[in-house]
């Protein structure tokens, strides 16, 4: 009789420890509860007025080596402009790719020149597209009468890098792009990601520039990293309190888990 009676007074040893993790887990929910997304930290553009007019400072960008230039010639006789052409114009509607716009454009050597046929070689680096245009007109009028030519960079191409949906590099077809059309094409932000310090790595020259941008003011539609040039890179990093949000997730279900094995061994045991 007193053996049965010390058995039933004998703390049970699983029961209490899962006493100790339910405790535990209840802390844990509570500060995952507390650390929840704020307006302030998620929303773009923040600003308490109804109707903001903040004036646009786009910037030309100049080419440098290793861009890319598409240009085409066109006059009444196709025959003597396609001489000018690094391609013929047909097929002008299918869908280009970049390997195609590689092969078929001028790339500008490390002297700042490309080489046209006939004409021979044009420094054009630290033109703008519309000066390099101005440029090969003044030389194609050398030989062809009445002609039109056409300068486009084809190597416009941005990387947006971290905690957005799709990461990875797409290509513009376009003269300007801004750096919210850009994270639309890597599918936005996740909302764990750090929209007041994003950082813009862009090539000047020989050397790269590092600029932290903060996309929760509208005063960023008026800075001049707004607009983006070719071969940028969007680099979006995960707030830290972001991260100690997904590591309370985890040890939850890690809790959860060794609370709910220790119930069954109770059960079993018991």
């Amino acid at each position: 009789m007193k053996n049965s009676i010390k058995y039933y007074l004998k703390p049970n040893i699983s029961t209490c420890m899962y006493s100790k993790l339910k405790k535990l887990l209840l802390i844990v929910l509570l500060l995952q509860l507390s650390a929840c997304y704020t307006v302030e930290g998620v929303n773009y553009l923040q600003t308490n007025q109804d109707k903001l007019r903040i004036p646009l400072t786009p910037t030309e960008y100049k080419v440098q080596p290793s861009d890319i230039l598409n240009i085409k010639v066109q006059s009444r006789d196709p025959d003597q402009s396609a001489f000018f052409n690094s391609s013929n114009t047909e097929n002008r509607n299918i869908q280009p790719n970049p390997a195609a716009l590689f092969l078929d454009g001028y790339s500008i050597d490390k002297e700042g020149t490309i080489n046209l046929p006939i004409v021979g070689e044009l420094e054009v680096s630290g033109l703008t597209v519309a000066e390099i245009t101005e440029l090969v007109q003044s030389e194609i009028d050398k030989y062809l009468l009445n002609a039109t030519v056409q300068v486009k960079l084809t190597s416009f191409k941005i990387s947006v890098l971290g905690d957005v949906k799709n990461p990875g590099t797409n290509y513009v077809y376009n003269a300007q792009s801004t750096i919210f059309e850009a994270l639309s094409a890597a599918g936005d932000m996740n909302l764990s990601a750090k929209r007041k310090d994003v950082k813009l790595i862009r090539q000047v020259g020989r050397n790269s520039m590092v600029v932290n941008l903060d996309l929760t003011s509208p005063f960023i539609i008026n800075s001049p990293y707004y607009f983006l040039h070719p071969n940028d890179v969007i680099y979006v990093e995960t707030s830290k309190p972001n991260l100690f949000r997904n590591n309370i997730g985890i040890l939850t279900l890690i809790l959860s888990a060794v609370s709910t094995g220790l119930l069954i061994l109770n059960f079993a045991t018991n």
